[in-house]
């Protein structure tokens, strides 16, 4: 039975009438041909091993310059990362296309310096490292702006190591191109603010400290920012600071503060048998350089305000324009911006003066560059003395005479010593133009006057014995005699002893006759154990 109703129903299916519905397609018939097709292809992308380049400048793994700038935008890291390498190996093979091919060449591997990966950006400060210092000035000048544009963008980058990484570049531009580099503080220097920061900023500085959130800082790269941030410092306030001779500070004698009247004769008992003197003025053949002689106006601090041309700049109503004003108004913000964090940075790492023996480390690194940042900013910011209006550089001088003079027989090595030497010679000169600053004041509080004085004398003591003299003043008869002894000095160097002599300077101006003839005394014996034929000698003479 059930056999039989499917055959009807079969049937039935041959006869059966379709019923069109409305808004429906008709069905095709059923003995319609369908009459369309699809077709696939093959595509073989063409190897570039395949193709000849015999006419064409290639590197070691047959690639041109034009695949390896494309290469340069892979998404992948490796071949990023490959593809910087070889364009040092085909630079390296075929170096005149440098020049002709640079606009290129920058544009395609600048953007590298934010790269995610910190392989490639290493290769890739490799690569600048070896190309830009080869490279004329002037044909670099164009691309130092679109360098600065990215590592600017590269230190206020979400990631820490990209930050980290962006002040070596820095670093390197500041070396090879100082002078244009030097045009964009307004941009950088911003960017060093906000890297170098505090958790509590205060208007001393005394309440702050490590910004302990900031991987950046607790990685040890610290030591590597404050290093850029001293160096780009250095390089913008060349103009100021830089200068050829060693006694600057003496080639504007009107210039020169006048806080107490120390000016008149000082009768120094003492025998100069063993000094050789020259006028001042240069001798007769001077101009044919056979000495070494120095012709002409000294460039350096004595230079503030004037022109290329060494005359003043005026304005219309006559007065002196200060042509670096926008420098000084720069570093005294910066000032102001770093030294909570120079301040904190001191105080966490000057616990190595407390240790029975003082090693080099990375504690006293730190130590050196917070005092050479603050000596180039207060130098630029400050001419000729510090106000105590500037409570901060007060408040961390205090400080810093807790432990001066630092490493006082307690020196591990040579290289802490010499870095100690410069640390104190460092304090010595803020001592000296804090000491000019209290003098210039009208009124201050008694107490700060004493105790700057106090400093004073401390900072004369180190100064001599840093020379190797120990003086006492002893009674004879119904006046007084300086007894001067012969100790141990320190090791100075030409640049150490150079340094100190501006300390000598300053002191001079700013105290009493009786501590300016000992800081003249000690400059003499020192010029007396100097061989005949070095350059601290021939600079004691000219000093005296």
């Amino acid at each position: 039975m059930p056999k039989a109703s499917k055959k009807q129903q079969r049937k039935a299916e041959d006869f059966k009438k379709v019923k069109l519905k409305v808004g429906k397609k008709k069905a095709p018939p059923s003995n319609a041909t369908d009459t369309s097709f699809t077709s696939k292809s093959i595509v073989l992308a063409e190897q570039s091993i395949s193709v000849d380049k015999s006419s064409e400048l290639t590197n070691s793994r047959n690639l041109t310059l034009k695949e390896l700038l494309s290469q340069l935008r892979h998404y992948s890291t490796p071949i990023r990362k490959d593809a910087v390498a070889g364009l040092a190996d085909l630079l390296a093979r075929y170096p005149e296309i440098i020049r002709a091919e640079l606009g290129p060449i920058i544009e395609g591997s600048v953007r590298l310096i934010v790269d995610n990966e910190p392989a490639v950006r290493r290769i890739l400060l490799k690569l600048y490292s070896g190309l830009l210092p080869e490279l004329p000035s002037r044909d670099l000048a164009p691309f130092v702006p679109l360098i600065v544009i990215f590592a600017c963008s590269a230190m206020t980058h979400i990631l820490d190591d990209i930050r980290a990484d962006a002040v070596r570049f820095l670093d390197l531009l500041s070396e090879i191109a100082p002078r244009s580099v030097s045009q964009f503080a307004s941009k950088i220097l911003p960017n060093f603010f906000s890297l170098l920061e505090t958790n509590t900023p205060s208007s001393d500085g005394s309440r702050a400290s490590i910004n302990s959130r900031t991987t950046l800082l607790t990685l040890g790269n610290r030591l590597s920012i404050m290093r850029s941030c001293y160096n780009y410092l250095a390089v913008y306030t060349s103009p100021l600071t830089q200068t050829s001779d060693p006694l600057w500070f003496m080639a504007n004698q009107s210039s020169a503060p006048t806080a107490t009247s120390t000016a008149a004769h000082i009768d120094i008992n003492c025998s100069m048998s063993h000094l050789y003197f020259h006028p001042n003025d240069p001798a007769p053949f001077a101009t044919l350089n056979l000495f070494d002689e120095t012709v002409g106006a000294h460039s350096g601090f004595g230079k503030e305000a004037t022109g290329e041309d060494g005359q003043d700049q005026r304005d219309a109503a006559g007065g002196i324009v200060d042509a670096h004003a926008e420098i000084r108004a720069q570093c005294k913000e910066a000032l102001a911006r770093l030294f909570p964090f120079l301040q904190a940075t001191w105080v966490e790492s000057a616990t190595i003066f407390s240790q029975s023996q003082i090693s080099s480390g990375q504690s006293l690194e730190l130590c050196a560059f917070v005092m050479q940042i603050l000596q180039t900013l207060w130098r630029t910011a400050y001419t000729g003395f510090i106000p105590l209006s500037e409570t901060k550089l007060v408040g961390f001088l205090r400080r810093c005479m807790t432990h001066f003079p630092f490493g006082n027989d307690s020196v591990g090595d040579s290289e802490a010593e010499e870095t100690l030497l410069s640390l104190n010679i460092r304090v010595s000169e803020l001592v000296a133009m804090i000491h000019l600053g209290a003098a210039q004041s009208g009124s201050a509080d008694p107490t700060i006057l004493a105790e700057i004085s106090k400093w004073s004398k401390h900072t004369v003591k180190f100064v001599q014995m840093a020379m190797g003299v120990k003086s006492k003043r002893q009674s004879v008869g119904a006046g007084t005699s300086l007894r001067v002894e012969q100790v141990a000095g320190a090791s100075l160097n030409h640049e150490s002893f150079a340094e100190l002599l501006l300390v000598v300077w300053q002191l001079m101006h700013g105290l009493g006759q009786k501590d300016a003839e000992q800081l003249l005394v000690a400059v003499m014996h020192y010029a007396g154990s100097c061989q005949l034929a070095s350059p601290s000698k021939t600079l004691c003479v000219r000093f005296l």
